[in-house]
C-alpha cells in the first residue's frame, strides 16, 4: 500500500471536517423550521422593517412662551426592543385594561418675574382648596376618539380650586379662583404634560394668571385662569417667607417688587 504525504493527508482531514459541518448546518435548519412552523412567526431577518417594542414613551416637543399656548409636535421614543413600536407606554391597571400614559416634554422660553407681572391680568397669593377630577377637552365631555394615536396633549384637563388670601394685581370680587393645567388622569388615559405646575390640596402659592384666551380650552367647563409662563408663573410659599420656584428659594418680598 502506498504511503499518503502530508498534503493528502491534510486534504482528507480537511473534507471529513466540511462534511460535518454540512451535516450540522442541515440539522439547525431543520430545527429552526420546526420552530418556526410551531410559533408561527417569522424568524429575525437583517434588514426587516419591523420593529418590535416595549415601554414606549409618546413624547411631544414643547415650545411655548408666556402669552400664547404650547406648541407641539409629537414623536415616539423606544426604551427596549422587545413590544410594538406604534404603541404607547402601558401601565397595567386592573385585569378589565391598561393605563395608557401618553407624555408630554420639551423646553419652554424663559420669562421673568417682572415680564410675567406685566403679562398677567391676574397676581394672587393663595391657597390650593381642591384639585378636580380631570375632564375631556370636548363639548360632550365624552372622549374625543376610540383611537389612542390620534389623541392630543390637550384633550384632557385638570382645573385646581384656589382660595384667595390676598389679590396683588387687579382684585375680583371671587374668594375662589380656578386655575386651569393641561393633562391629567380620564378613564384608562394619563396625558402628562411636563412643564405644565402641579398643584397640592393645602400649598400656599404665589400666581401670575392669565385669561385663558386659547379657542381650544377657553370655552370648555367653568371660568377660570392659566398660569403665567406656564410653569414659571407658579411659586410655593413657605412660612419662613420663601418662595420655592424650580427648587430655587426667593423671598415673598422680591416677588412682591414686581408688581
Amino acid at each position: 500500500m502506498a504511503k499518503l504525504g502530508a498534503q493528502e493527508k491534510y486534504l482528507i482531514i480537511f473534507g471529513v471536517l466540511l462534511v460535518c459541518v454540512m451535516i450540522l448546518a442541515s440539522a439547525g435548519l431543520e430545527i429552526a423550521k420546526q420552530n418556526e412552523a410551531k410559533t408561527g412567526t417569522d424568524p429575525l431577518v437583517e434588514g426587516s422593517d419591523e420593529v418590535h417594542a416595549e415601554n414606549i414613551e409618546t413624547v411631544s416637543t414643547v415650545e411655548a412662551s408666556g402669552d400664547g399656548p404650547l406648541n407641539v409636535s409629537t414623536s415616539t421614543e423606544v426604551d427596549q426592543i422587545t413590544g410594538s413600536a406604534t404603541e404607547p407606554t402601558s401601565d397595567k391597571t386592573s385585569a378589565n385594561g391598561d393605563k395608557v400614559t401618553l407624555s408630554v416634554s420639551g423646553s419652554l422660553e424663559y420669562v421673568s418675574p417682572e415680564e410675567m407681572s406685566s403679562m398677567s391680568d391676574v397676581i394672587i397669593i393663595g391657597t390650593v382648596k381642591e384639585v378636580l377630577p380631570s375632564e375631556w377637552n370636548t363639548e360632550d365631555g365624552e372622549r374625543p376618539t376610540d383611537d389612542t394615536y390620534e389623541m392630543e396633549w390637550y384633550d384632557i384637563y385638570t382645573d385646581v380650586v384656589i382660595t384667595v388670601d390676598e389679590y396683588l394685581k387687579n382684585p375680583l370680587a371671587e374668594k375662589e379662583v380656578i386655575i386651569r393645567t393641561l393633562g391629567g388622569e380620564k378613564d384608562v388615559i394619563f396625558i402628562d404634560v411636563e412643564d405644565e405646575p402641579s398643584f397640592t390640596p393645602g400649598e400656599k402659592v404665589f400666581l401670575y394668571l392669565i385669561n385663558d384666551t386659547w379657542p381650544r380650552t377657553m370655552d370648555h367647563g367653568p371660568e377660570h385662569f392659566v398660569v403665567t409662563g406656564v410653569s414659571q408663573g407658579k411659586f410655593t410659599l413657605t412660612d419662613d417667607g420663601r418662595a420655592i420656584h424650580f427648587g430655587e428659594s426667593f423671598t415673598l418680598d422680591k416677588l412682591l417688587e414686581t408688581i
